[in-house]
């Protein structure tokens, strides 16, 4: 028996030295500000036992002996109190969580050993008694733990496994329940931790919701599979419906027909079918309002009811996809499809009336961005158009095309090329500007220095044109160039540099005078 002291009114007790290190390091509880120096761990018979603190910041104890006597000790103890205390090995669900903690704080050792033994101690394997050349292999605690854990309780350090074929798990609350599944008994004390209540009632609350389900209805209890019984749980809980006493036989009945291998959405089905569970309520449709609320040509009704008319048969294919991979359920496909109803009936007309102004206005523009496109873009305005006005835009040569937009738009051939040259002077003209922007910004994240000043490099490059330069120069430095700014009248240069944008503002600023000073003459 160990006594644990905590502080002048906290003391607890632990019947083995592995519970010791569960209590300090793995147990839920008020543990606020516990320091190594305020605890206190004496064995009834053996004494005190030194307690100290890990940089993990863990505690650990400092018993008497040797690495493998004392690792040997607390497996002793964890399989006479706690593993076998009748002689038969015990699972984790039938023994209470605190007796299981106790167990994993002792597998815990195979990998944080350093609770239990201090790591500087040099283990005495009974090198006294070897020839004078032999040579003492080092005590390996990991494998002498896994190897104990396995001959003694016959699981490894984590547990035994928690289902059939599933794998193991150290946590306490999933062998409870899953023995509850498998409708194993499972004491009330320790079930009463998991209720409203408990001091677990939280544990598991995400992944194992549905082992509060199973303690409040017994009846389920050994009744479904895991898979079957997660998702009946998954299904209800989403509908926020209870399952009850009254109600868990005809759940039973519903589900345990269905194959092994279902699914979330094979359970929904079947429970929507046999009306346990609502269909999925969709919203309802808010029409269009504002300017936008009516269109404004039948050109734009038309294109409307086109957009309308795809996106619906678009989501629907999704959503029909998805049901028939079984990632979607029946009613999901339902409210999928009343949503792609609602979409397509309560659409607003912004864009076919912007696109059938473009039309009635002849924005050559606008026109030229929607429907000088591929034969797979766009392809609802491109039927509306044939539709209304007849004029063909798919299925013809891109030149075709494009002269059909601008007879659309009552332009000859020549008004044609005289509008392209212009746009593409505008297009030149908006692109250098753009340019001349990225070099200032660049410019201006530079530093400079002239006589002493500190500046920019937008402000350097501004400072020499306001004085006078005026022309840019480079010289060769092997294979690169050198730039700089120089002033015709006294031959005097700067330098400028292209990583750091100054070279490119310069030229952006120069190009800027010399069209004014054109235009000027």
């Amino acid at each position: 028996m160990y006594v644990i002291s905590t502080g002048p009114e906290r003391v607890d007790t632990r019947t083995t030295l592995a519970g010791v290190l569960a209590y300090l390091n793995l147990e839920p509880g008020p543990k606020p500000g516990l320091r190594a120096e305020g605890i206190s761990v004496r064995h009834v018979e053996r004494g005190a036992i030194p307690v100290l603190r890990l940089h993990s910041g863990q505690f650990a104890v400092r018993p008497a002996g040797d690495p493998k006597a004392i690792l040997t000790s607390i497996l002793d103890e964890v399989e006479r109190f706690i593993v076998r205390p009748q002689g038969k090995v015990l699972r984790p669900h039938e023994m209470s969580r605190t007796s299981w903690l106790a167990v994993y704080a002792a597998g815990r050792l195979a990998v944080f050993t350093n609770e239990a033994v201090d790591p500087d101690q040099v283990a005495d394997l009974g090198a006294a008694n070897l020839d004078l050349f032999a040579v003492v292999e080092p005590f390996d605690a990991y494998e002498f733990i896994r190897v104990e854990f396995d001959r003694r309780f016959g699981y490894g350090t984590n547990g035994p496994e928690y289902s059939p074929g599933a794998g193991v798990n150290s946590r306490y609350e999933v062998h409870v329940a899953y023995a509850l599944q498998r409708g194993e008994p499972v004491r009330d004390c320790i079930l009463n931790a998991y209720r409203h209540d408990g001091d677990a009632a939280d544990a598991g609350r995400h992944d194992l919701h549905w082992l509060r389900t199973l303690i409040a209805v017994p009846a389920l209890r050994g009744a479904l599979s895991p898979g079957k019984l997660q998702s009946l749980c998954d299904v209800m809980r989403q509908d926020e419906l209870a399952i009850t006493d009254r109600n868990a036989a005809r759940l039973i009945a519903l589900v345990k027909p269905l194959p092994d291998d279902c699914t979330y959405v094979t359970v929904d089905d079947a429970l929507y079918a046999a009306q346990v569970i609502p269909p999925l309520a969709a919203p309802v449709g808010k029409p269009p309002s504002g300017d936008d609320a009516a269109p404004v040509s039948p050109l734009a009704a038309r294109l409307h009811s086109l957009i309308g008319a795809k996106r619906y048969a678009e989501r629907l294919a999704r959503a029909q996809a998805e049901r028939a991979r079984g990632a979607m359920s029946e009613r999901c496909l339902q409210r999928e499809t009343a949503l792609a109803a609602i979409e397509r009936d309560h659409a607003s007309f912004s864009w076919p009336n912007r696109f059938a102004l473009a039309v009635m206005q002849r924005d050559i523009a606008t026109l030229l961005q929607t429907l000088d496109t591929p034969n797979d873009r766009n392809t609802s305005s491109k039927r509306a158009l044939r539709e209304q006005f007849g004029v063909v835009l798919t299925g013809v040569p891109a030149v075709t095309r494009r002269r059909r937009i601008f007879e659309l738009c009552g332009f000859s051939e020549a008004e044609q090329q005289h509008w392209e040259a212009q746009a593409q002077t505008a297009r030149t003209e908006r692109l250098q500007a753009d340019d001349a922007e990225r070099a200032r910004e660049r410019a201006e994240a530079s530093r400079w220095s002239v006589d002493g000043r500190k500046m920019n490099g937008r402000e350097y490059v501004d400072l020499c044109i306001n004085q006078g330069f005026s022309q840019i120069r480079h010289f060769p430095r092997g294979s690169a160039r050198v730039y700089y700014i120089e002033q015709p009248a006294t031959r005097t240069i700067r330098r400028l540099q292209a990583k750091d944008g100054t070279l490119d503002y310069a030229r952006s600023r120069l190009a800027v005078a010399s069209a004014s000073m054109a235009v000027a003459a």
